[in-house]
Formats: structure tokens, sequence, C-alpha cells
């Protein structure tokens, strides 16, 4: 697993662990990394180093990608690298399924509904997050042209709300927010779901309603 110390990938670490799933976690940190068990191996690198992620895709049977970065106004390609990597290596040694979360928020043609809507998504998208946005753009685009078993799975605003249950449909999906707990269901349920095999799943919590605030100071201060 990819960004297995960030806030979705360490529930993503957890529930799999709950599952009865060996995990294999890659972190640049792993003196911080909170999680430990027999059946989890940390393995200490950077997602944009060949070599760990050669290593680390050789030791697993299917890979799940949280890797994510705060927003910024220089440019980002941690997304698009990492896939890269994450393709070659994966073909290299003959593993199938790939799973990567990016954002509802790369689909373009979607009209969000309401003036706040609207507004957050010209801001976002096209502002204070357009260089991580088009860099998960860039990832997708280096997914798709695989030939992997993949999954691209597109989650609306993260919350730290407890997990209910999730929605899942392809391409777009209309509730505006989603539990990390249950982005991270999700993410392992795609292990044995095959309805999304290369193809995009957009999910989201149906019902989940936080504040306008909530969302600007978790998300996009980071806070």
């Amino acid at each position: 697993m990819l960004g297995a110390n960030g806030p979705t990938g360490r529930r993503l670490v957890h529930q799999a662990l709950v599952r009865g799933h060996q995990v294999q976690a890659l972190t640049r940190h792993p003196e911080t990394f909170p999680l430990c068990d027999d059946r989890l191996q940390v393995i200490a690198g950077d997602a944009t180093n060949p070599a760990v992620i050669d290593t680390a895709v050789a030791a697993t049977d299917a890979v799940i990608c949280t890797i994510g970065t705060a927003f910024t106004r220089h440019p980002v390609q941690v997304y698009s690298a990492s896939a890269r990597l994450l393709v070659q290596a994966m073909s290299g040694h003959g593993k199938r399924r790939l799973v990567v979360v990016t954002s509802g928020g790369v689909d373009t043609t979607h009209r969000p509904q309401g003036i706040a809507g609207r507004l957050s998504r010209s801001v976002l998208r096209n502002r204070i997050g357009k260089t991580v946005y088009d860099d998960m753009e860039a990832m997708e685009a280096v997914v798709w042209a695989s030939d992997l078993d993949w999954t691209v799975v597109r989650p609306p605003g993260l919350t730290e709300e407890p997990g209910t249950d999730y929605a899942i449909a392809p391409e777009r999906i209309q509730d505006p927010f989603m539990s990390r707990d249950d982005l991270a269901a999700a993410l392992l349920d795609q292990l044995q779901d095959h309805r999304y095999v290369r193809k995009v799943a957009a999910v989201a919590t149906p019902g989940l309603r936080v504040s306008g605030w909530y969302m600007f100071h978790r998300e996009v201060l980071k806070r």
C-alpha cells in the first residue's frame, strides 16, 4: 500500500489487517507509523524511488495507492511519477490488480449543484488545488494506458466522521462527502469486486453532511 501513513492510508491498513490480509505498507516515515502486527511489514522509502517501488511491488499480490500531498501553487508530480513506477514494476513482476485514489474533483465535466458547490469547484479545482488536481489527471492517464487490472476510485470531500456505509457508481456520484473509514472499506472491497476493473468508480457516504468551514479547515488548510 502506498500512502500508508496518511489519514486514509492508516485506516486502510487497519481495516486490511482486521480482514486478515498480509500488508506491506510503504511510508517515508516508518518511525511515525502507529500500527504493529505480525501480518504487517512497514517498508521505508519514497514512492517516487524506482528501487523502492520495485521492491515493494515484488512482495505483494495487489497494490492500493492512497498517496497524497497538500495543496500548493508549485508543480506537483508525485501522483503521476508514482503511477508510472507502479505500472512499470507491476508489469515487470507480473502483478495485475491496481487500485488508485484520485478525487471527484478530477471530473471536469461535473457541474456541482448550488452556488456553494460551484464556488467550491471553481476555487479548489482551478485555483487552490490546481497543481494537485492536474497531477491526479496525469496519474489517471498513466493508469488508463496500462494493461493492468486497474480501478480508479474518485471520492468527494473526505471527512474524519465515523464510517457508516458507502455508495459506489460508475464515473460520478452526487453525494458531496465521504468518511475516510468508508473510503478504506471501499478500496479493500475492490480487491474482490470486479465490476470496476478498468473503470472509474465514484464513491461517497450517502447522507453525510459537514460544514463548509470544516472542509476548508481540514482539507484545504490541513489543520
